[in-house]
């Protein structure tokens, strides 16, 4: 994380920062790479604020998974491989919420996982979060 990944998404995240502040819509999650190099497929599981979403992903070196994600509000939660990400929304208004109140991460995540489940959205395990 602190060598690599996360040094390379301060300049996507900060893009991503300018275009929401200037009133852009991400419009839909389209790979971005082009290049004729090999390319691999990844499946994983988005959570926005209001769902879940399953999407693949077309990764190869010059577009690695994490700056994708990035571009279009997520966070991965692995630097190389990740099953899941995160909204950059939703993880904004944690951050907001933990300020805010007595340390309890697993009351949130299972709040999360109970409201997300009324909505119709199950995680394949019972532990995701």
């Amino acid at each position: 994380w602190g060598n690599d990944v996360l040094p390379s998404l301060i300049c996507p995240f900060m893009s991503f920062q300018r275009e929401q502040n200037a009133g852009a819509q991400v419009d839909s999650m389209a790979n971005c790479c082009l290049c004729p190099e090999h390319h691999r497929l990844l499946k994983l599981g988005c959570v926005h604020m209001e769902y879940l979403e399953d999407i693949e992903l077309v990764i190869c070196s010059h577009c690695p998974v994490g700056i994708q994600l990035v571009h279009w509000g997520f966070f991965p939660c692995s630097p190389l491989a990740p099953t899941l990400a995160v909204s950059l929304d939703m993880l904004k208004f944690v951050s907001d919420l933990f300020v805010n109140m007595a340390p309890n991460e697993r009351a949130w995540a299972a709040a999360l996982t109970k409201y997300l489940k009324a909505c119709g959205h199950e995680f394949a395990t019972g532990d995701s979060l």
